[in-house]
């Protein structure tokens, strides 16, 4: 029951990052500013808190997987970047054990490391040509405004998530 509530948890907040990406870029002032959330990673990583890290690196290698078939520009980048950050979270939770307002810090800032991450493998590649500056001031910062705010969403789901679990395992 706990893997089908994720699973559809998931796809939920997969397809509301898509519904987010299709209202970007937002033109201000005659400049295109790109608000990229980021909710499924953000769920994945309180999963790795709340529930368990195998089933956030399940999660996040499927999830992966699926985000890099449908963007398809290239394959494994979502998939190791969200294991990858599975893995971090997990070593970072250790160190802020129950410290909500840490927990929230970690995220956001993994959430804005994982955009730089694609970004960088996207300019490597030459998939991408937006300098380094504009990439800072009209993509990443204003995602990670709009992730801070998302967060308090994903936060109560994961809790809420976490909180089925806990009723199933004092059930048996």
């Amino acid at each position: 029951m706990k893997a089908i509530v994720i699973f559809i948890a998931s796809l939920v907040f997969m397809y509301a990052d898509f519904l987010f990406a299709e209202i970007s870029p937002v033109t201000i002032s005659g400049l295109e500013v790109y608000f990229v959330p980021r909710l499924l990673l953000m769920y994945i990583l309180l999963i790795s808190i709340y529930i368990s890290p195998s089933m956030s690196a399940f999660t996040g290698i499927v999830f992966g997987i699926m985000l890099d078939v449908y963007i398809g520009s290239v394959y494994g980048v979502h998939t190791f970047g969200i294991a990858a950050f599975v893995a971090f979270m997990h070593t970072a939770f250790r160190v802020f054990y129950r410290d909500v307002v840490a927990m929230a810090f970690v995220i956001l800032l993994l959430t804005f490391v994982y955009e730089s991450y694609i970004f960088l493998i996207y300019r490597v590649l030459d998939l991408v040509s937006l300098p380094v500056f504009d990439y800072l001031a009209l993509r990443a910062a204003p995602s990670l405004l709009l992730n801070a705010l998302l967060f308090i969403i994903i936060f109560v789901t994961a809790l809420k998530t976490s909180k089925v679990r806990n009723n199933l395992q004092s059930k048996h």
